[in-house]
């Protein structure tokens, strides 16, 4: 997916390259950015990792998944609390990551209104994945790979600059490599108010990130 306006191994992913996938628990519906390994899809669950943006309408449970570590980041909205388990709630505002396991209950509460989140899955013992929030209305390097490295756009139009040459993001496209050999340096600007999320997807143990689960 994608188009061919990229940069070097980035493959520029717009909205409407979104794959729209049904929630698990029935309640929404996720739109797919990018998933792996090659060939992998959610609902067979032969995926190692998988990054997504969803809307959150209503209070309600999250679905559950069993052996994958989460990383889930607001990008519109007032924010959500959660719940996970038997721990007490926590509130989580915009444009901040939040981590947790898959295998916890969790549950979620509107803090004031709708929200819209980008989340990450990664396999335990397979891949580990972190993201990033980077305020880009003044210029910085970010760094990403070797593994899954994506930037997602939030708020306002973001440049990403790369040693193969440079892409502009609109809100919500993002740029993705899902096979990076080394460490990449991007150099990241936009319009006040705009962020990125830079997601990394690293192997663990020595594996690649894009090997197919055991």
């Amino acid at each position: 997916m994608g188009d061919s306006h990229g940069m070097g191994p980035f493959v520029h992913l717009t909205p409407a390259d979104a794959r729209r996938v049904p929630w698990r628990n029935g309640r929404g519906v996720t739109e797919e950015l990018a998933i792996g390994p090659a060939g992998a899809t959610f609902e067979a669950g032969d995926f190692a990792w998988r990054v997504a943006r969803a809307g959150v309408v209503e209070d309600g449970p999250f679905s559950a998944f069993p052996g994958f570590d989460r990383v889930l980041v607001v990008t519109e909205g007032a924010g959500l609390r959660l719940v996970h388990g038997d721990a007490p709630p926590t509130t989580l505002p915009p444009r901040v990551a939040h981590r947790f396991r898959g295998d916890e209950p969790t549950s979620a509460a509107l803090v004031a209104g709708p929200v819209r989140d980008l989340n990450v899955l990664a396999r335990r013992g397979v891949c580990a994945a972190d993201a990033e929030v980077r305020a880009a209305g003044r210029p910085s390097a970010v760094v990403v790979g070797p593994g899954v490295g994506l930037v997602h756009a939030v708020g306002g139009t973001v440049t990403v600059e790369g040693p193969a040459g440079a892409a502009r993001l609109a809100p919500g496209d993002s740029l993705c490599a899902t096979d990076l050999r080394a460490a990449t340096s991007l150099r990241v600007s936009g319009d006040d108010g705009a962020c990125v999320i830079v997601v990394r997807v690293t192997p663990a143990g020595g594996a690649r990130a894009g090997a197919a689960p055991r």
